[in-house]
């Protein structure tokens, strides 16, 4: 533009286009500003969740690979058979711990990729119980615990076994190490007119009021050390979570008095969601469902 043979409104619209210009400028560099700023919390975050996990690896796997690499060390050193059979079941004790922790992390790892599809078949929430109540024999004995499943269902469930199997591994994993001594556990299969639940519930250490959302979060640790020995992952109630909401479904958790409770909330599943493959046994953690087990209590 020739500003000398310009009018003044010519003049005052172009100064104004300028100014324009230059604020959509301004805001433009704002945004790209406030956008790494963003991205540079989110990396620092991320480096410290990093850090945060490898520490926590470390703490959660040295104890029981120096408990197995002595127990073992042991084990090779004597005749004895009694010797042998409680180095044998201190030795199944470490491997569970560092099973479960594996399963945690893959389990997290598959959550992040967001690489979860479902695989549907008829599931015993009876069976898939007994499995877990022998995983945790150790910790029940060792806290004397009453550890009992109530089903007050007689409709088939049809879900993903090994989901609903870390789900209710984790459930009870969490009552279990926050229950204190000689404490009691209930797992209870509830039935409604359009969804089911799983309620896992212990009269133990409980949850504050104001962690009760932040719980599950990943490596969150609320614990006030008079109920759990180690930290541990602090994954657990995320992976929970994370498979409950894969299955469409709802956790949240209750204090009631002296009594916690873990609510998981599905909707049922129609036949034609079934898969063939796991429809006929190939699913590892497929059981049939028995007949005659609607009030059934199993106690421990």
């Amino acid at each position: 533009m020739d500003i000398s043979n310009a009018k003044d409104a010519e003049l005052l619209k172009e100064i104004e286009r300028r100014f324009d210009e230059k604020a959509s400028s301004i805001e433009e560099m704002e945004f790209l500003t406030k956008k790494l700023l963003d991205m540079n919390k989110k990396s620092k975050d991320a480096q410290k969740v990093k850090s945060q996990f490898l520490s926590l690896v470390k703490n959660e796997f040295n104890n029981p690979m120096s408990s197995l690499l002595n127990i073992s060390n042991m084990l090779s050193k004597t005749d004895d058979m009694k010797k042998i059979n409680t180095l044998g079941f201190l030795l199944k004790k470490e491997l569970l711990t560092i099973d479960f922790s594996l399963k945690n992390i893959f389990a997290a790892s598959e959550i992040e990729a967001g690489e979860i599809g479902n695989e549907y078949s008829k599931i015993s929430i009876k069976e898939i119980f007994e499995e877990i109540k022998t995983y945790f024999i150790g910790l029940i004995e060792e806290k004397n615990l009453t550890i009992c499943f109530e089903n007050r269902c007689e409709k088939k469930i049809i879900s993903d076994s090994q989901k609903m199997y870390l789900i209710l591994l984790n459930l009870v994993s969490n009552a279990c190490e926050y229950s204190y001594k000689n404490g009691k556990i209930k797992v209870i299969l509830e039935c409604k007119e359009s969804n089911f639940k799983i309620i896992v519930e212990d009269n133990g250490e409980g949850v504050k009021k104001e962690h009760c959302k932040d719980i599950y979060n990943r490596f969150v640790h609320f614990e006030t050390g008079k109920t759990r020995e180690t930290a541990g992952l602090g994954l657990g109630l995320s992976v929970a979570k994370g498979m409950s909401e894969a299955l469409d479904g709802i956790i949240d958790n209750i204090q009631d008095k002296d009594i916690t409770r873990f609510i998981v909330t599905f909707s049922y599943i129609n036949d034609d969601k079934l898969d063939l493959s796991t429809a006929f046994g190939s699913n590892e953690f497929m059981f049939d469902i028995q007949n005659g087990d609607s009030n059934d209590l199993v106690e421990f």
